[in-house]
This record gives structure tokens, sequence and C-alpha cells, in this order.
């Protein structure tokens, strides 16, 4: 098999590998756009903290909130690794909680403010306990811990979309918000991706067509691929080699190539006069006439020729 079949191949089936990856991660990505279609709203619905933290749970998935405490003491992280960060780790995704101003927590700690003469006074074993929540901030946009707040403020608002930690964390944040956390039910708790807008319909329809004309282009090009017959090097020598009598004339390859130079010869004898112009009737008859001498007469003084036979006379 030639060097060039053999790399248009390679190249084509690298193609039909490439279409298949791009149509299935455009799907994924349709799919991923498409679970938000039908549970949120244009505009973020503004949360009511102390509803939320009474169980009841928001119907659209697209919200903001205003006026609340971000409890940043309390807060949970995941890291991963880089060698470029402080300690060789960057904090991957923070958790913190988020309440009302009229959260049990808040209203311990603002008496525990008052006897301790600030809050910056209260002990570590002092400090209460998170024991009603009903909204998690989840972000990305903190890298080390030493930008995190160290007890609790009173942020700007912020707006993003709803998460629920049964359906929608991967199971190591599953397992470490149940850890940091082991009297709340979860389930009961919502979590907001900070930031995060959701996908709309036009999204999903673009990345399904996106999806679907790779894979079309794949499908084809394999199917071009695989009815393409396989031409092996030798077979198309020996294709080459049974084409040869066909494409010759007979005459060029003559059994004798004496009798052909002859043969030449006289062609070319009979039908050039030798100044470059054809012969014509009379002179190619004169030319190719056979010559006879002219027999000696008696009176010319020469002798006859001699032969075997002589004229005898009877007298």
């Amino acid at each position: 098999m030639s060097p060039s079949y053999t790399l248009r191949r390679r190249l084509a089936g690298a193609g039909i590998v490439v279409l298949l990856l791009v149509g299935l991660a455009a799907w994924l990505f349709a799919f991923e756009e498409g679970r938000w279609v039908g549970r949120v709203t244009s505009r973020p619905e503004t949360l009511n903290l102390e509803v939320v933290e009474q169980g009841n749970l928001p119907v659209n998935q697209f919200v903001s909130l205003r006026d609340h405490w971000a409890v940043y003491r309390e807060h949970a992280e995941t890291f991963r690794l880089d060698a470029a960060a402080e300690g060789g780790q960057r904090i991957e995704t923070l958790y913190y909680p988020v309440i009302s101003d009229m959260n049990p927590y808040l209203l311990e700690l603002a008496g525990l403010s008052r006897a301790f003469g600030g809050i910056d006074g209260i002990p570590s074993d002092e400090w209460p306990r998170i024991e009603r929540m009903g909204v998690l901030v989840r972000t990305d946009s903190v890298q080390s811990l030493k930008n995190v707040p160290p007890l609790i403020e009173f942020p700007d608002g912020l707006f993003g979309t709803v998460l629920h930690a049964e359906t929608d964390l991967p199971g190591d944040e599953r397992a470490l918000l149940s850890e940091r956390w082991p009297d709340i039910d979860l389930s009961r708790v919502i979590i907001i991706n900070a930031g995060h807008r959701p996908g709309n319909v036009w999204s999903m329809i673009a990345y399904g067509l996106l999806g679907s004309v790779s894979w079309a282009g794949g499908l084809i090009l394999a199917w071009r691929l695989w009815r393409r017959p396989r031409v092996s090097h030798s077979a198309r020598h020996s294709d080459g080699a049974r084409q040869i009598p066909h494409e010759t004339s007979p005459s060029t390859f003559p059994a004798n190539p004496s009798l052909a130079h002859k043969d030449e010869n006289w062609k070319g004898s009979q039908r050039d006069s030798g100044d470059g112009r054809p012969l014509s009737y009379a002179e190619a008859l004169n030319r190719y006439a056979p010559q006879h001498e002219e027999a000696p007469r008696q009176g010319d003084g020469q002798t006859p020729p001699l032969s075997g036979i002589h004229a005898r006379r009877d007298d």
C-alpha cells in the first residue's frame, strides 16, 4: 500500500474521531443548557431568606440575594494542587452559609458580642453553632484562605443558579458538606452557584445542531472510507502489466529485428524520392522495373560468350 494512500486513510480516521468527539461534547452542552429550560426566568427572583430557612424552597432556579449575613467563619472548601500557589494548594470551591436577620445563630451571636465587649472578643469555644440554615453560597472566585473574611459580614447582593446537594453536586463535595454540618438536612438547603447564569433554549438548539452536524459528517466520512476498496501496491503493478499488451501495437515489437529494419528501408525507398517528395507513378515504375543488359551483336567485334552448346550446320 503506497504511503500517500495509507496517510490519507489515517487522516480520515483521525477526522472521524474528532468529529464524533466534538458532536458528543456539543450534545452534553446542549443537555446542560436544556436542563434549565422551564426552570428559570430571564431575570433572577429575589429570595426571602426567612421563608427559605423555614423550608420553603423556591420554584425559580435563578435567584438573587440582597439583605443577608455571610458567615465566613463557618466555611468549607475543596482544594486542588497548584505549584504556583502558596503551600502548593489553591481553593477550588468555597462554601459558606448565609442567614437572615431573624436566624437564631445571629441572635445568639449578638448576645455574646454584648457580653464580651465586641465580636472580636468572643472566645473560639464560645462561638455558637448554626442549627438552622436555608442557603449555602458556592463560589470559585476565592483562591486562598487568606482572602476569606475571618468572621461574618453583611456583603453586597449576589445572584446565581440554584443547585441541590443530593442531585447536582459531586460525591466528594456532598461528603464534605455532610461532615461540616452533620446536624443539618442538606436536602432542605439550596446552594447558590454565585455568578452563574442559566442556559436558554437558543443555546440548547445551537449546541444540539452542532452535535448533529458533527456526527453526520463523521458517519458520512466513515461510510466513504469503508466503501473505498483497498488496493495493494503489487495489485496495481500487476494491473499495469496486464494493460501493456492492449496499449502497445503488435508491430512495435517485431519477432525479427533485422527483417523489420529491412522492411522499413524498403518502405522508405518506396515512398520517398530522396529529396523529401513522394515518387510519381512513372518514377516508381522506372525505378523498380527489372533492368536487362542488351545482348551484343555479331558485328560489333565482340566475341560472343562461350557456352557448352554450339550451333551445328548440316551442310
